[in-house]
């Protein structure tokens, strides 16, 4: 099952958006605040749901921390009417989906927990060589 990490400061968004999520098949790590995400291992996540305006900092700053700990690090950011800086800082690390709409952000979840190829790597042939 996929593990997702939600950060809201509103306890009721947070609950209807996890109901939700895991209605859909996810593990969902909450968070009420900045400081709670930080307690939370990333390793496993297949993404992060950060609210933009929290009581104790902003989504983008807690996006900045979590990249730098895991740069692989997908994360979607949700609103209801931030600043246009916050949301402009916001979408440098993820797309900005706007509440109460949750099917956006269910599309954008299941996309991070689809599994990705690896990466491969064209080796350069010569034209005279055959296929290998």
């Amino acid at each position: 099952m996929p593990s997702l990490l939600l950060v809201d400061d509103s306890a009721v968004a947070r609950h209807a958006v996890a109901r939700r999520l895991t209605a859909e098949g996810f593990q969902v790590h909450e968070a009420g605040s900045a400081a709670e995400a930080r307690a939370i291992p990333l390793d496993g996540l297949a993404g992060a749901i950060i609210d933009v305006e929290l009581l104790d900092g902003d989504g983008p700053s807690l996006a900045a921390e979590l990249r730098a700990a895991r740069p692989s690090l997908p994360i979607a950011f949700f609103t209801a009417g931030a600043s246009q800086e916050l949301v402009t800082r916001s979408q440098a690390f993820g797309p900005v989906l706007q509440k109460p709409a949750l099917d956006p952000l269910v599309a954008w979840a299941r996309g991070c927990a689809r599994p990705r190829p690896p990466e491969r790597r064209l080796s350069r042939r010569r034209r005279s060589e055959p296929p290998r």
